[in-house]
């Protein structure tokens, strides 16, 4: 028997929809183009009624030429330059060339002389004629302490006026060294000069009659040893009441105790220590009649 057989139901097919937002999107931009060139109708309808506007220019500012202050500047300060360089030739030239900034005899003044004279020191600074710019005072200085007699001198130059004044320190003897050529001022190093003036008094003097206690290597009587010269001033500061002092090339500095008839045989400066306590020790025996 033959089966009655239900029919499937058919699908139906949809026809594809047409994308609405692309439509959306076409109507916006032709709505914006109609709305442009409505925009541009308008502008030009309203430009056309203006035919004579003016339109707007850049502001010209006025154009300054410096170039021929920068030349006048240029040139005046050329001109000053120049003038200023004359000026200082002619204050050279004038310098160099008046004797008004020239050192002559009567420019030098020299203080502190007692014995010195001034013409010699005048002589030995060898001042004269030169420019008061070109002195050196160190110079002057050396040249005087050449002098014997001078042991400082201090220069002070006065360009304006063109004036100097040396002060003086005249060599004053510390002790007298008597041989057979006479009596000679001692220096501090030992040089022996010939007495100038006034003997300062209170002098100690060593007798050395064949002057044996020359320097080695110096003339006779011109210098005297520095060690017999030290030798000598450490007694005479130890021991005040000696009044003279001999030399002799064997014993050395030998001298006569005060107020006894005991001679001391000091020799050179060595052991300077022991020797006033060896002094010391002979002369209490002395006293007490020990020896």
């Amino acid at each position: 028997m033959a089966k009655a057989s239900n029919p499937k139901p058919k699908k139906s097919v949809r026809a594809p929809a047409q994308p609405v937002r692309l439509h959306d999107a076409a109507a916006r931009s032709r709505a914006n183009q109609r709305r442009r060139q409505k925009f541009s109708r308008h502008m030009r309808r309203f430009e056309s009624l203006l035919p004579d506007a003016p339109v707007a220019r850049r502001i010209a500012w006025p154009e300054f030429d410096l170039s021929p202050a920068l030349r006048f500047a240029r040139n005046r300060l050329l001109w000053v330059s120049v003038l200023v360089i004359v000026a200082l030739a002619a204050l050279v030239a004038w310098v160099h060339t008046d004797d008004r900034w020239f050192i002559y005899h009567e420019d030098v003044h020299f203080n502190g002389l007692s014995y010195l004279d001034a013409d010699e020191l005048w002589q030995a600074s060898q001042l004269d004629g030169w420019q008061v710019f070109w002195i050196d005072a160190d110079e002057v200085r050396r040249l005087l302490l050449e002098n014997p007699y001078v042991a400082d001198a201090q220069v002070r130059i006065s360009q304006v006026g063109a004036k100097v004044t040396v002060d003086i320190t005249e060599v004053r003897p510390v002790m007298l060294w008597t041989t057979d050529s006479g009596t000679r001022w001692l220096r501090d190093d030992g040089l022996a000069l010939e007495p100038r003036g006034e003997t300062p008094p209170g002098l100690y003097a060593i007798i050395d009659a064949p002057a044996a206690a020359t320097l080695p290597g110096a003339a006779s009587g011109s210098a005297m040893a520095p060690e017999v010269l030290q030798s000598a001033q450490a007694l005479v500061n130890r021991l005040p009441g000696i009044t003279t002092l001999r030399y002799n090339a064997i014993v050395g500095l030998n001298f006569q105790l005060p107020d006894a008839g005991y001679w001391v045989y000091w020799g050179d400066d060595a052991e300077v220590e022991k020797k006033l306590n060896n002094l010391a020790a002979a002369e209490t025996l002395l006293r007490t009649g020990q020896a």
